[in-house]
């Protein structure tokens, strides 16, 4: 089970989490492409970055070592009335040599944190089914949203959602659609 965030401060006490600043592309291209064994994730953030689709990218360093990144771009929500946007987490990459110590969950924690006070209301991802829960995430077909990444009848528990405001999984429904560049991953 995944440190939660005080635990995680105490087992990597000098852990920075910061926004992403230019001066960390080269490097975290290179880090997403080891921690996910292609270069396809890392030309996603590329593309995300040019066409100005990231809402928020954090990193996470001990010292000056960079050891990860979270990445957040919008999705829209469309039902037969409107059209919705809100942020969707991915994808989320910890150098191998670095994974499975808390570095991901404190990645999580700190968006999750960003966004709540950024006056979100949810947050959806396509991840695994066992590891996202801990922050609070359901699927999110039970709880009325589709996407491109759930076959019909197939599984489901991957892509999912949470709450960051109160009420907010109640007032939204409809086909959740990522940023097009993640139809090339």
């Amino acid at each position: 089970m995944a440190l939660n965030s005080s635990e995680l401060a105490a087992s990597l006490p000098n852990l920075r989490i910061r926004r992403e600043e230019p001066h960390d592309i080269p490097q975290l291209h290179a880090l997403v492409a080891a921690a996910f064994g292609r270069a396809d994730e890392a030309r996603l953030l590329d593309r995300l970055r040019d066409e100005d689709a990231l809402l928020l990218s954090h990193v996470a360093l001990l010292g000056d070592e960079l050891l990860g990144q979270a990445a957040y771009s919008l999705v829209s929500i469309s039902d037969d009335e409107r059209v919705r946007h809100f942020p969707a987490l991915g994808p989320i990459a910890v150098s191998p040599a670095w994974q499975r110590q808390g570095i991901g969950s404190a990645l999580v924690w700190a968006g999750l944190a960003a966004l709540r006070a950024a006056g979100y209301g949810l947050l959806f991802l396509v991840g695994h089914r066992d590891y996202y829960p801990r922050f609070g995430f359901v699927p999110a077909l039970p709880q009325g949203f589709t996407s491109d990444y759930v076959r019909p009848g197939g599984a489901h528990e991957h892509f999912m959602v949470v709450e960051l405001a109160d009420g907010a999984l109640g007032a939204a429904r409809g086909h959740v659609r990522f940023h097009s560049a993640f139809a090339e991953v």
